[in-house]
C-alpha cells in the first residue's frame, strides 16, 4: 500500500466513523473509479454500505463495476431495489449482467422491469449464457453497418450512436442475414473517402467468436492475434455482441489468480474474506486433510518396511531427501504442464512430444541427482552398496515424479477437472508416497549388501 493511499484510507475511515459523510464523499471526488474501488476493498462491510449510499448514481455505477464479487455482494445485501435499478440502468450490458448474476431471481425481475425495455432485453439475453463463455462476458452494445453502406453513412451512424459505446475500436460489417463479413477500424474509417463502399475497404480477416466458446480460449485468441475487440456470433454466424480487450485482461488476471491459488490448495475467494477465519479455513482444510492422510500412508509404508529399516537403520538418513526431491521435481513438471495447458501450448496433438521431453529431462535430472547422492552416501557411510541403492532410488523417484507431474494435470484436463488442482499439495503427497515405495523396495532388494 502506497503512503498516499494509506493516508487517504485513514482519512476516509475517520470520516465514516464520525459520520462525516459529505467529507468522505468529497475525499473521493477527484479519484478514478478504479482507485475508489480499491479503497472500498479495504473497508469493512458496514463502512462499504454507508459510503456507497452517499455516492451519486454515475459514480456508484462506475465504482461497483470495478469491485470484486465479494464486495459487490456485501453492498447489494440490503441495497434498495430502486437504487439498484438506477445503477443497472447506467451500466454497460455486460457489467449489468455480471452484477445481477448473484442477485435473487425475484429481485432481478423487479430491477429489469424498472429499466429501459431495450436495456432489459439485452441484459436478460446475457444472463442466459454461462458466465465463463464468450456469451457471458460479451456486451450487447456495438455498432454494425451493412456491407453496402458508404463511409459517409457509417460516420453518420457513429456520430448518432458512438456516445453510448465505451471502448469502441472497430465497427462490424454485416450482410443481409446479420452475419459478420468484416470490420472497419476507426483509423480505416477516417482515412477512407466518404463515397467509398464499406465492403471495398473493410478488413475481411475478422475473427468472429462463437457465443459458447470458453473464456480462456477467447483470451488465447485475443493474445495470439493481437485483437482489441472481436464480434461474438451465434451458431448461424449472426452478430449478437462484442468482446473488448479490457474484458480479456480481467479474464487473464482471474484465471492466473485462480490457478495459482488452486495450486496452493486454496481458493480465490479467500483473498476477499479478510479476518473471516472459518471461511478461510474451509477452503484450506480439504487439501491439508488430504496431505495429512497422505503423510499417514507414508508412515504406514515405513512401518511395513520396518524389518528393512531395523536391519539397516542408516537408510532412514535419506528418507527426507528422497521425498523432498521427488516432490520438487513433480511440482516443476506439473507447473510447466498446467501453464502449457492454460496457454494452449500443450494439447492432445502435442501430448506425445510433451511426455517424451519430460522423460528426457527427468532422466537427465535423475542421473545428475542420483549420482550426486550416491557418491555422498558412499563417502558418508563408507558403504558402496548403500551409495548404489540410494542413487538408484533417487533416480527412480525423480523419473516417476517428472512423469506424474506431466500426466496427472493432462489427465485431470481430460476429465474436465481444473488441472491446477493436480499441482502443489496433490503432486507433493503423491510423490512422497511413490518415492518412499521406490526407495524402500530397492533397499529391501539390496538389504543383505547394505546391512553386511
Amino acid at each position: 500500500m502506497t503512503k498516499e493511499r494509506s493516508d487517504t484510507l485513514s482519512l476516509l475511515k475517520a470520516d465514516l466513523n464520525q459520520n462525516r459523510l459529505v467529507e468522505a464523499v468529497q475525499l473521493l471526488a477527484d479519484l478514478h473509479p478504479a482507485d475508489i474501488a480499491d479503497l472500498f476493498e479495504a473497508l469493512d462491510q458496514h463502512e462499504k454500505k454507508k459510503l456507497f449510499r452517499e455516492l451519486d448514481i454515475d459514480t456508484a455505477s462506475e465504482v461497483i463495476a470495478e469491485l470484486s464479487e465479494f464486495s459487490q455482494d456485501q453492498i447489494l445485501a440490503d441495497l434498495p431495489h430502486q437504487r439498484l435499478g438506477e445503477i443497472v440502468d447506467e451500466l454497460d450490458s455486460d457489467d449489468a449482467a455480471d452484477l445481477l448474476a448473484s442477485v435473487p431471481e425475484e429481485v432481478v425481475e423487479e430491477v429489469l422491469a424498472s429499466i429501459d425495455v431495450e436495456d432489459s432485453r439485452e441484459v436478460r439475453r446475457l444472463l442466459a449464457y454461462d458466465e465463463e463463455t464468450a456469451g457471458g462476458i460479451m456486451q450487447a452494445e456495438l455498432l454494425a453497418v451493412p456491407q453496402e453502406a458508404t463511409i459517409a453513412d457509417t460516420i453518420k451512424d457513429l456520430r448518432e450512436h458512438g456516445k453510448e459505446l465505451e471502448g469502441l475500436a472497430n465497427i462490424f460489417v454485416i450482410n443481409s442475414r446479420k452475419q459478420v463479413v468484416g470490420q472497419l477500424s476507426l483509423r480505416r474509417l477516417i482515412i477512407s473517402d466518404p463515397g467509398d463502399i464499406v465492403a471495398e475497404v473493410m478488413d475481411t480477416s475478422v475473427r468472429p467468436i462463437p457465443v459458447e466458446m470458453d473464456q480462456e480460449h477467447v483470451a488465447r485468441i485475443f493474445q495470439k492475434y493481437d485483437i482489441i475487440s472481436a464480434p461474438v456470433v451465434e451458431s448461424d454466424g449472426s452478430l449478437v455482441g462484442r468482446i473488448t480487450i479490457d474484458d480479456i485482461m480481467d479474464i487473464v488476471e482471474e484465471e492466473i489468480s485462480e490457478d495459482v491459488l488452486r495450486m496452493a490448495g486454496t481458493h480465490e475467494d479467500e483473498l476477499n474474506y479478510g479476518d473471516q477465519i472459518w471461511k478461510i479455513s474451509r477452503y484450506r482444510l480439504p487439501w491439508l486433510i488430504t496431505n495429512l492422510f497422505g503423510g499417514l500412508f507414508t508412515g504406514y509404508l515405513l512401518w511395513l518396511f520396518k524389518v528393512t529399516l531395523a536391519d539397516a537403520i542408516v537408510l532412514i538418513t535419506f528418507v527426507p531427501v528422497i521425498t523432498a526431491m521427488g516432490g520438487n521435481v513433480g511440482i516443476q513438471s506439473s507447473t510447466i504442464t498446467v501453464r502449457g495447458l492454460a496457454t494452449g501450448d500443450i494439447d492432445l496433438h502435442s501430448l506425445g512430444r510433451t511426455i517424451f521431453k519430460e522423460v528426457r529431462v527427468g532422466l537427465l535430472m535423475a542421473l545428475a541427482c542420483g549420482l550426486t547422492i550416491g557418491i555422498a552416501a558412499e563417502l558418508w557411510h563408507h558403504n558402496p552398496a548403500l551409495g548404489f541403492t540410494v542413487g538408484c532410488a533417487m533416480a527412480g523417484a525423480i523419473v516417476v515424479a517428472s512423469l506424474m507431474g506431466t500426466l496427472v494435470p493432462i489427465g485431470f484436463k481430460q476429465l474436465g477437472i481444473d488441472p491446477a488442482v493436480a499441482s502443489g499439495p496433490f503432486v507433493t503427497t503423491a510423490n512422497d508416497i511413490t518415492g518412499i515405495l521406490i526407495y524402500l523396495s530397492i533397499s529391501t532388494a539390496f538389504l543383505k549388501y547394505i546391512a553386511g
